[in-house]
Parts: structure tokens; sequence; C-alpha cells
């Protein structure tokens, strides 16, 4: 057996008008007047009402369009017993703040309405003199204190289950189509089965009550553009007595993707698969049938903290956040998030109580926004955006927590401007791909010595074809644009000295960060498939690429920004969240860790990690992700005491030899795969001596022979017993043999 669940809007659409009462028209009522109040937000006129008897007649209505932000009060006849209430939105977004109240003749409130959801129509139910319900007992949906009966009643057969099955549209509904299969793959029935044909309605919630067979199925969620349902929800619910109404299977296909699939338990006995690994990220404490589905979030990283808000508009990305940055500011650390609406600092000091302490709006903001950026000099905050009528804003932030001082908030230079980067010993202020009404220039730079009074320094153009990103110091500036990496010399004025425009795995490059201490130059290409490239820095004129890094998790990986500290490259990888790389030897890097920010399954378009900051004071690293916001995360290698020679497993029974990280590869531990061994190596307190070394010059040499030649045949307080026998011999001169010529090892 099956029902619609009371009327479906298709069915309230075309049934013949019957109407009763129209608005201002006045006739005889002789039932008790009802008054409907509703109070408009904004888009007005596109709120509609009606209301229709449940067999499908119109009784009062079509209310409305109105004007925004008025009260409008309509008189209402209708007898006692139930009603559908039909709330229309022309444009399909909600009501946007109107809402619609019943009082009876007393004043008393009856029912009131809203529909803040992105719906173009929505269904309720009103009572008029008593409440609206099942009044059967024993059937599927009976309420005790239901005065009319809506004809929601109904019963199911032994081997059968009172199902509710909602399907709540978002936007591009076309594309969405459902199947529901058995524990033998067969199908048991269909999307349409259950909310009529498709395509389907945006914005729409479809709901259908009735008896399902008691059996195990899968819904197969699908989505034929292969972007999501898009804010569409499937929802599946069972009756029982004693509980009512209970949820047991909802599920969505995700940004970016075709299709997803949700275990839906029609019988109690039903294996429930899922994680049941605790330590996955998806650990699902109700599964009790394990499916491989357990996802490892991370790998010598942990999660110290992260923030976002609900309510920010979202972009065309799918997301609301982009540039992060972070700095110290009286002995507490802050974070720099970029949304879709402007700057938002967070506290981050303290894992337990990260909170926004300021939001400062962007010159302009909204949906369209994906790219913002920023750069800290000491505690001045350049911000740049590249979208909107935006402007170039810079902050003192020196008095935090206190609230910001804008020292500069112009278009006079930067409308809109890709990325931002100040070189530090010269206060010179680079703005990639800048966009003003008097200018448009790959690349502008500005003198920022006085941040509240910018300077022109020069237009660049002619120097570089292009430039998506930079990284200067010292008057060096990298540049990355066009599939090219130039060296710009600025002092005395600027001048090309280096190039870099042949190398593997070619794409747009994107992003850099400099050594110069070690000559070690990274860069990435936001390229998808395309690796980063460790570069030889030491001579500019002949650039050479040493090694690759790569996330390894995909063929269309994609890298987007890095930075580098202590011989780490840390990289905010896209869809792969932070990876963390160790070029201590350039020419043979290795990959030490990683933290998955974005959990789905797939590397299309530009989603997940956006922006890294590796320089807080704490080691701690922070990750802006586009759909998540921000994460604080604190790096974990294995920290190991050691005596210097001694073998490392898991490193290849590597000697360690030196303080310092290791890397190497432990087993794999079931789901877990493969395990990255990061060791920091420490000198343990306990470590022998040098055995051997009498003349402490770290060296087992001839001084040290002769030492043992002239102790040869002691018997008391020997200086040369070195096997601990009490006397000096034959074996104690074989010890000593055994490292002849060696450099004692040590840790100095």
């Amino acid at each position: 057996m099956a029902r619609p669940f009371l009327f479906t809007l298709q069915c309230l659409l075309t049934t013949g008008l019957s109407i009763l009462a129209l608005p201002g028209q006045s006739q005889l009522c002789l039932q008790p007047l009802h008054t409907a109040e509703i109070t408009t937000g904004i888009w007005a006129e596109e709120v509609t009402w009606e209301v229709w008897t449940l067999d499908g007649i119109l009784v009062a209505g079509p209310f409305g369009p109105y004007e925004d932000g008025i009260t409008y009060s309509h008189e209402l006849c209708l007898e006692p017993g139930c009603y559908n209430v039909l709330m229309m939105d022309s444009l399909g977004d909600g009501w946007q703040g109107a809402e619609l109240a019943i009082f009876d003749a007393s004043g008393a409130l009856v029912e009131s309405y809203s529909m803040e959801a992105a719906l173009g129509s929505s269904v309720a139910v009103l009572g008029i003199g008593g409440n609206c319900g099942c009044t059967q007992p024993g059937t599927v949906g009976y309420n005790p204190s239901a005065s009319w009966d809506d004809g929601s009643c109904f019963s199911c057969e032994v081997d059968q289950v009172a199902a509710r099955c909602v399907l709540s549209t978002g936007i591009w509904a076309e594309e969405l189509q459902v199947t529901f299969v058995d524990d033998q793959n067969n199908m048991a029935l269909t999307g349409e089965d259950l909310w009529g044909p498709t395509p389907w309605a945006n914005n729409t919630v479809y709901t259908w009550e009735g008896c399902l067979t008691s059996e195990c199925l899968e819904a197969q969620l699908i989505d034929t553009y292969g972007d999501g349902w898009q804010g569409g929800m499937m929802n599946i619910q069972t009756w029982s007595t004693e509980l009512g109404w209970s949820n047991i299977a909802s599920g969505s296909v995700p940004l970016n993707a075709f299709e997803a699939s949700v275990h839906v338990p029609l019988d109690p006995s039903c294996p429930n698969p899922g994680c049941t690994l605790p330590e996955a990220s998806n650990f699902n404490p109700q599964a009790t049938l394990g499916d491989g589905s357990c996802v490892r979030q991370s790998d010598n990283v942990s999660l110290y903290a992260s923030w976002s808000l609900d309510d920010l508009a979202t972009n065309s990305l799918g997301g609301r956040y982009n540039d992060v940055e972070g700095l110290e500011v009286n002995g507490r650390e802050y974070a720099i998030v970029g949304s879709t609406e402007g700057t938002h600092i967070i506290d981050v000091t303290d894992s337990a109580s990260t909170e926004e302490l300021h939001f400062l709006p962007g010159a302009d903001g909204g949906s369209f926004v994906t790219h913002r950026d920023y750069h800290i000099h000491e505690t001045i905050l350049y911000a740049v955006c590249d979208q909107g009528a935006s402007t170039l804003q810079i902050w003192d932030l020196d008095n935090l927590p206190a609230p910001p001082e804008v020292l500069y908030d112009d278009d006079e230079f930067v409308e809109r401007a890709h990325n931002v980067f100040v070189d530090d010993a010269t206060l010179t202020l680079y703005l990639a791909s800048s966009k003003s009404a008097a200018l448009n220039t790959p690349l502008l730079a500005l003198d920022v010595t006085d941040p509240t009074q910018p300077t022109l320094v020069a237009d660049l153009s002619t120097w570089i074809g292009g430039c998506h990103d930079l990284y200067a110091r010292d008057d060096t500036v990298w540049v990355n644009g066009s599939g090219v990496v130039r060296v710009l010399d600025m002092n005395p004025t600027p001048h090309l000295i280096g190039s870099l425009d042949d190398y593997p795995f070619q794409g747009g490059n994107h992003s850099g960060w400099w050594v110069a201490e070690k000559d070690v130059y990274v860069f990435a290409d936001e390229t998808h498939g395309s690796p980063l490239k460790v570069v030889d820095a030491s001579d500019v004129t002949d650039l050479q690429v040493l090694s690759l890094l790569s996330s390894e998790t995909a063929d269309n990986a994609i890298a987007h920004n890095l930075m580098m500290r202590d011989d780490l490259v840390f990289v905010s990888y896209y869809h792969d969240g932070l990876q963390v790389f160790d070029v201590s030897d350039p020419a043979a890097p290795n990959k030490v860790a990683w933290y998955d920010t974005y959990l789905p399954d797939h590397h299309n378009g530009f989603a997940g990690a956006w922006g890294v900051h590796s320089a807080l004071p704490s080691g701690r690293v922070l990750i802006s992700d586009v759909q998540s916001g921000l994460f604080v995360l604190t790096l974990k290698p294995d920290s190991l005491t050691l005596c210097p020679g001694d073998a490392v497993g898991g490193l290849g029974d590597v000697i360690v030899d030196g303080p310092g990280r290791w890397v190497g590869q432990a087993s794999e531990s079931g789901w877990f795969g493969a395990d990255i061994l990061w060791i920091e190596a420490l000198e343990a307190l306990d470590c022998p001596s040098c055995t051997g070394d009498f003349d402490g010059d770290d060296n087992l040499g001839v001084s040290d022979l002769q030492v043992l030649l002239a102790d040869l045949g002691c018997q008391t307080n020997c200086i040369a017993d070195l096997d601990d026998d009490g006397t000096v011999g034959v074996s104690d001169m074989l010890v000593w043999l055994s490292g002849f010529g060696q450099p004692c090892p040590n840790f100095d």
C-alpha cells in the first residue's frame, strides 16, 4: 500500500478552483471569523498563499503579492476541520523574512508559518477548531491529541514497514535520480515510484508515505552533471508505536560528485554497514558491519582547533573561504581568514576557546567573491580582492585583541588584484594582476614605508608577461605566471636576472617560495596532475629542477599555495588538504606528514585547502579550506631518544648518526595503509661513552693505541680495560682494533 502525503503540489495546482472567499470581497460568514496577518520581508512581490481543503478545493485566496516591510490582514471564513496552507514564492528562493500567522475570533494564535528555505512552494496543515492528524488508534501516524482526521491514517501488512520518504530539491533538480536496490543488487523501486515523474522541480519538498517491504535496501543517488545535488537531500523515516517517526537514512550527492549511496535498513535485522574503526575520520558508532569505507584523515599531524561560519554567502566554488595568514601579537596567536564577505580575525591561541574577535568587511562582498589575498609585515595587514568594486585595505593589528586600526582603504592604485606580497626589507608592496581605473598591469609595485600613504614605485609589465603570484625578498622578486618563473632584481632599477620557461609537468605556474640561505626555490603550477618543483637557485641564470613533490593520491591531484620553514615545505594541496615535505636534501625530498581537510574522494575542480601559513611561533600550521573554513594543525613527528649508532626499524635499519629528522616507511597496518615514519632524533642522557678514545679527540688513533700498549698486562685500576674483566689483554686489543681509524659515533 502506498499513498501520497496530504496533497502534492501538482495536485493542488491542477484542481479546479472553487473560491469561497476572495481578498477584499465581503460575504456572509456563518462561522467565527479567523484573521490572517502576514508581515513581509524583502522581495514581497514574489509572495502569495492560499488555503485548500484536503480534497483539493480552494477555500481562501489567493492572497498577495505584497509590498516589502508591511503587515497585511485578511479575514478567513472557515468551517472547523483540517486545511492545507499552500505558500508560494514566484522566484523560488523562499519568503525572505515574511511570516504568516492565523488567529481565531478571540485573538488567540492558531498557527504560524514561514518559508525561509530556498523553496518555490511549501504546504503546511491548518487546524480550525482543533488539531489535525490521524485519529484512528493502532494505525500509522495515530495522534491521540488530534481533533480532526486529516486522512493520514493507514496500516501495513505483517511483512511491510510504514515509511515516510522525503526528497528536498535545491537548484538543478533536473539532474537528480534515485534508485533503490536490494541486497542482491536487484532494483526494488525508483525515486519516480515515490515522488512522481522526473524531472523534479527546483527548491521543492516531495513527501511520500506508505508501506514498503521490510528488507535491506541501498539508495543509489545520482547527479547526472557531476556537480552534486546543490542543496538537495533525501531522508527516509519509519514508524513505530513507541517512537513515532524515526529517521533511518539520510543522504545527498556531495559537491563535484556524480553519485553517492545510502544504506536504508527497512528491517531491524539489517546489518548497518559503515566504518567501524574509531581512529577513522568517518567512524560510525552505529555501524555493525565494516564496509571498507574508513578514511584516514592524517599522518603525523593532529587537529588543534577549527573555525567556520554558516551564514556567509556561498560562491561558485561551493564554498565561503579563501586565503589565510597568521601572526603573534602580545603573546597570543591569530589567524587572518578571508571569506566571501571580508576578513575574519580569529584567536587560535587556545584550542578550547578559538573564536572570531573581529570581522573587517571587504569593500565589496557576496557570492561573487572567490578570491581575497593577504600579506603581513610585522603587525601591518595588507588585503586585496579579485572581484567586485574592491580596494587595497591596510590595517594595523598591533593592539590586538583590541579592534584593528584602519590605515588605508582606497582604490586609487588598486581596485582588484589577485595576490599581494610585501618585501620586508624594502617595504615594497607588490600586487599581482592589479586593476584600477587608471592602470591594469600584471605586477604593480608600491612604496608602503608609510602604510597610510602608499606611493607608486613601478609598473613592472615591461619585464614580465603575466603574474599570478610572487615572492619578494631584499629586492629580488620571483614572479609566477603564464607558465614561466621569472626573477627580477629591483635594485637600482627593475631588470630581469633569470627565468625558467621549460620544466617537467609544466603548467600555469602559480606560486612559489624562496629560501636564499639554502639556494632552494619551490613552486607549484595549480594544474591538475602537475607536482611541485624543487629548484636549485644557486645560480638564477641557470635554474635547474632537482626534484618533484606530489601528494601521490591521484593522477589529477592539484597543489595551490605553499610556504617553507625549517627545511619543510607546507602545501595547501586543494582536495588533499595539508601536505608537508622535507627538502633538507633538495635532490631527494620526502613526504613527511599530511592532513586531509576535504574528505570527498575526488579531485574535480577547485575544492578543499586554499591557503597555508606556517610561520607562527608555536609551530602550528594554519589551513583555510574553501568549504570548511579554518584548520589549526600541529605537526606530530615521533620524538625518540637514541644513542649514536642506533639502528631504527622502518628506516631500512638506518644508523642514526646525528640529531634531526629521519623519514622512512612503516609496515602497512590494516586500513591505514602505508604509514610515514617521521622521527625526530634526540640524544639519550645515558648513552655510553666512546670506547677506546683515551685522548678524547673523538677518534681511535695512534695516540690511543700507545695508551693501550702501555697498559697491557695491567691487573688493577687499568685505564684500557675495555672488556671490563679487570685486566688488559688480547681481548681488549681486539675490542679497540674493531674501531681503529673510525670517528666516534656522536651527535655533535
